[in-house]
């Protein structure tokens, strides 16, 4: 009898280790799903964020090119004025 009672205290404590690593993988799934949630929803942020930046960039070219249709000379002249500060910014910084 007590080689039956010491091989069901043996199963018995094969049984709660078992139980104890599978409660062990159940946590790390759950977690896995929780980043895997959070993970989701950020890039469904971002990808909302990218889709206005988009459309602000196309109302922001379609106004510049309405501007640029309208006052050329002054447009070429802004643009010179620019790209000048540009060089001289880019030259002062080299010296």
């Amino acid at each position: 009898m007590s080689r039956a009672a010491g091989i069901e205290q043996e199963n018995e404590s094969q049984f709660n280790l078992l139980a104890s690593k599978i409660s062990t993988f159940k946590n790390v799934a759950n977690d896995i799903n929780n980043y895997a949630q959070e993970d989701s929803t950020t890039l469904s942020n971002v990808s909302n964020a990218m889709s206005a930046l988009f459309e602000n960039v196309k109302t922001t070219s379609s106004k510049l090119g309405r501007v640029v249709a309208s006052k050329p000379q002054t447009f070429r002249m802004v643009v010179v004025g620019v790209l000048g500060f540009f060089i001289i910014y880019t030259l002062l910084k080299l010296i």
